[in-house]
């Protein structure tokens, strides 16, 4: 199986804009609301954007970062950083930020060797505000979160997450449009020692799992 063969979802949008109420007229002088309409259009123009594999302010490497080494070499950085979006509206003058932002709490951990822990990639827009004036840009609200098992990026398909940016894109996007977060952990062959299978399991907010896609098995490297 190809790495990107990785995941058929049934769709489930609820992006339908004909029930969602009008945009406030009203506007801040610097930032004005943000409306539901301006919401569900950046939620659907976000979500285009990761599927299609690339968003324009994305550092080079992602998931992660390239950096120069002392002798110039390029070489991954394993470091949390945060990136810039922006999303055009047609019911504004000005364009509302998307964010993505990489998230390792033990970055000096590689190769990964602890259990339980994982690497997070969220996405986030202005949260939704009917406040006829706001002071300053609109807060963030989280809303597509991908989280990976560091024990993943020991095996074969860890090599593919770190070279393909459209793995994780994608699983955002997929986290976006079915509101779920997104985790790739493994299941543990018990037929073979150092084969597992690598599983994709959607969390909803009450807490219950589903496995949505199983990527295949996968060596460890």
């Amino acid at each position: 199986m190809h790495p990107m063969d990785y995941y058929h979802a049934r769709r489930n949008l609820q992006f339908s804009s004909s029930n969602s109420p009008s945009s406030s007229p009203l506007e801040s002088p610097m930032h004005g609301v943000v409306a539901p309409e301006e919401q569900l259009e950046t939620k659907v123009q976000l979500r285009n954007r990761l599927n299609s594999g690339h968003l324009s302010n994305m550092p080079a490497g992602f998931p992660f970062r390239h950096v120069a080494d002392p002798r110039g070499t390029l070489r991954i950085c394993y470091d949390p950083y945060e990136f810039r979006e922006d999303l055009s509206s047609d019911s504004r003058r000005r364009s509302l930020a998307a964010y993505v932002s990489f998230i390792n709490e033990n970055a000096d951990s590689r190769p990964y060797r602890s259990k339980n822990d994982y690497l997070s990639w969220c996405a986030y827009l202005p949260k939704l505000d009917l406040r006829p004036y706001t002071r300053g840009p609109p807060p963030k609200v989280t809303v597509a979160h991908v989280r990976v098992d560091t024990q993943v990026m020991n095996t074969v398909y860890g090599k593919y997450i770190e070279r393909d940016p459209r793995i994780i894109l994608r699983a955002l996007s997929i986290s976006l449009e079915l509101g779920l977060l997104v985790t790739i952990t493994l299941e543990h062959s018990e037929d073979c020692s150092g084969i597992y299978s690598v599983i994709y399991v959607g969390t909803a907010n009450n807490g219950r799992r589903s496995v949505l896609f199983n990527a295949g098995l996968f060596q460890d490297r």
